[in-house]
């Protein structure tokens, strides 16, 4: 028999993972791991779990990823080091090409397309109708919220966080731990660290030309 699954989070994202969970059918989550630190608010209907509930308890269960932010980070390396196991979970309408890779721990929403050759990192998170072109690839803790879509062979370093609707076409990298903001285009490479807004997109504390 399959071991329960945990959910690390229990926020608004629990919710679409729990819902995710049911549309694939035969996946058991049977509680949440809440963490004080990440300042998520419970959301969702099922046991809520302290570290301290399930201390010594790797082996009894599967871990699912079920927070969007980067703050997911730090809890997620906390509960491997701790001996949990994430399982990757993909919405049965994703649209996941033959030639491509997702690592371990990833979460792939409803109605997202990962095209041919794409690289996705571990624990990235890619949230509803994402798209990642051809040959690109995500770096791990990477964040693709809702409409996000990736060129053809661009480069999207670990830990960058794109907001809604944000574009990076053709052959653009963006640097580790970079921040784009909802809706806006990046069509040059961005530095880490880098925080962009707009169309083109342009750095947060750039004047408008």
């Amino acid at each position: 028999m399959a071991r329960p699954i945990l959910a690390f989070g229990a926020g608004g994202l629990a919710a679409d993972i729990i819902d995710m969970a049911r549309r694939i059918g035969g996946l058991s989550i049977v509680g949440c791991v809440v963490d004080h630190e990440t300042g998520s608010p419970p959301m969702v209907d099922l046991p809520l779990h302290r570290w301290s509930d399930i201390s010594g308890q790797a082996d009894r269960y599967v871990a699912v990823n079920a927070m969007g932010s980067p703050a997911r980070r730090r809890f997620i390396e906390k509960a491997e080091a701790a001996g949990f196991e994430f399982m990757t979970l993909i919405d049965p309408s994703a649209e996941i090409f033959p030639s491509a890779a997702i690592g371990a721990g990833c979460v792939v929403g409803a109605g997202c397309v990962v095209a041919a050759v794409a690289q996705i990192g571990r624990h990235v998170f890619l949230n509803r109708a994402v798209t990642v072109g051809h040959h690109a690839s995500i770096g791990d803790f990477a964040s693709c919220y809702a409409a996000v879509n990736i060129g053809s062979f661009s480069r999207i370093g670990p830990g960058v966080e794109m907001g809604i609707g944000s574009i990076v076409i053709d052959r653009v990298t963006v640097g580790a731990d970079a921040v784009l903001g909802a809706g806006c285009v990046v069509i040059r490479d961005c530095a880490a660290g880098a925080r962009m807004v707009g169309v083109p997109a342009r750095p947060l504390d750039s004047p408008r030309s």
